[in-house]
């Protein structure tokens, strides 16, 4: 098993950010915020994974991040975990950055941890 794992590349930097969702019935609430986050990342030309099965997953090439982030619902809590990660130092800041505009017009979603990294 580690010979498998020898040949895979560890990331320069890696985040997680966890966001409360703040109504009481969080499933829709997560649910909502993850098909907007979908076209919202398409009307901006992001690269957004095919096969996302836990949530949304974006890619962003050299010079954008360098790497990628995942939003999605938890099963059990009303959080939504992002998880990002990036081949470059500073890429992680980039995207949280580019991801900033959307996270903070979501309502029902604490946007707190995501100013606190940014700040």
């Amino acid at each position: 098993l580690g010979d498998l794992i020898d040949k895979l590349k560890e990331p320069a930097e890696s985040v997680e950010l966890r966001f409360k969702i703040t109504e009481s019935d969080f499933r829709p609430v997560g649910d909502r915020i993850l098909e907007e986050l979908e076209q919202y990342a398409l009307s901006k030309g992001w690269d957004v994974a095919d096969d996302s099965r836990e949530g949304v997953r974006i890619s962003f090439g050299t010079g954008q991040g360098d790497g990628w982030f995942l939003l999605r619902l938890s099963v059990h809590d009303p959080v939504m975990p992002l998880n990002i990660e990036s081949n470059a130092y500073g890429g992680c800041r980039l995207m949280a950055e580019k991801l900033q505009e959307f996270i903070n017009k979501q309502n029902g979603l604490d946007s707190q941890t995501l100013t606190e990294y940014l700040n």
